[in-house]
């Protein structure tokens, strides 16, 4: 993957969600905070189990890519 690939909002969505999986094994003892966040991302009917993932999700996508547009 280059830095300039693109991918999906749904893709980045779930690139997300395994990378706090990811991080969340690693420590090795139960994290309820994380988990918590975890089972609230995860996908179900189409939607994450948690709408409001989505909505903060997409809210942050817009953030980021204002920035980025707003730069020099």
């Amino acid at each position: 993957m280059q830095p300039n690939d693109t991918i999906t909002l749904v893709e980045a969505y779930d690139t997300m969600r395994i990378f706090v999986e990811a991080v969340w094994r690693r420590v090795d003892r139960p994290q309820e905070e994380v988990a918590f966040l975890l089972a609230g991302l995860k996908w179900a009917d189409g939607a994450p189990v948690d709408p409001a993932m989505w909505q903060d999700w997409v809210a942050a996508v817009h953030s980021v890519t204002k920035e980025a547009i707003d730069r020099p």
